[in-house]
């Protein structure tokens, strides 16, 4: 068995057997990973609280057939301030839900590590425009993955976006990851109509660092409509946070 060393973030952590735990992490160098760590549960555990949910980590493991085993762990973040809060622990959780429904190739991508530290340290810092934050990491992971969403010009038949006629460009259309003009809007059922503003609202989350973004509170809604479906069409395993990952996401 090779051992390996990473850096990597915790997604979630579920009960093993008598002792044990399963954990999900996503790394720095090799992409999303589940591995095992033996004997967690216990007092005298050797890991102690070194492997709580949100928590970013440097660790040994040894590659195996399903599941890798980590052998030792030092925190590097913790991100408690994120776990102990209800209303950005369920930011996060939307935020790891993507993440394993668009990066679960097993390739890794330091980028969507980076974009995932950062969200979380948005999270953390300070008193954060939660739904933006949240809309951005899915946008911004979107275009990682390779879903990036067309917004200047029409997905049908390719009209360039011009501000004299923005009305033409008021649809949004998951399935074709784009705008709709209203002469196109009729062949594709499944569009819906956008407010004004949310375009270039969506344009700010993109080119913004995470940490900067903000959406006005009239179009939050709707700019998380759109990001939200644009997700669900590229990534159907895609969820919102369930009971069970609440409970994946409470400390060991």
């Amino acid at each position: 068995m090779a051992l390996y060393k990473s850096k990597g973030i915790v997604l979630r952590s579920i009960r093993y057997g008598e002792a044990d735990r399963i954990l999900d992490l996503y790394t720095q160098d090799v992409g999303l990973v589940s591995m095992i760590a033996k004997g967690i549960r216990r007092t005298k555990s050797r890991f102690g609280g070194r492997l709580e949910p949100l928590s970013c980590v440097e660790f040994l493991a040894y590659e195996g057939r399903t599941l890798d085993t980590v052998t030792q762990v030092e925190v590097l973040r913790s991100f408690r301030g994120v776990r102990e809060d209800l209303a950005r622990l369920e930011v996060a959780g939307s935020m790891i839900s993507a993440i394993r429904a668009l990066s679960g190739s097993g390739e890794a991508d330091r980028r969507i590590f980076n974009l995932l530290y950062h969200a979380l340290d948005t999270l953390e810092g300070r008193d954060p425009d939660l739904k933006s934050v949240e809309a951005a990491f899915s946008v911004k992971l979107s275009i990682l993955a390779g879903y990036a969403l067309r917004l200047n010009a029409c997905v049908s038949c390719d009209r360039n976006l011009d501000e004299a006629e923005g009305d033409r460009y008021s649809y949004f259309a998951p399935p074709l990851g784009g705008v709709l003009c209203v002469d196109c809007r009729p062949t594709a059922s499944d569009s819906f109509p956008l407010l004004p503003g949310v375009l270039a609202a969506l344009q700010n989350l993109i080119t913004h660092p995470i940490r900067e973004v903000t959406v006005e509170e009239g179009l939050q809604e709707s700019v998380r409509r759109v990001v939200s479906s644009h997700v669900l069409a590229h990534a159907p395993g895609f969820t919102s946070l369930t009971a069970r990952d609440q409970d994946a996401l409470r400390p060991a």
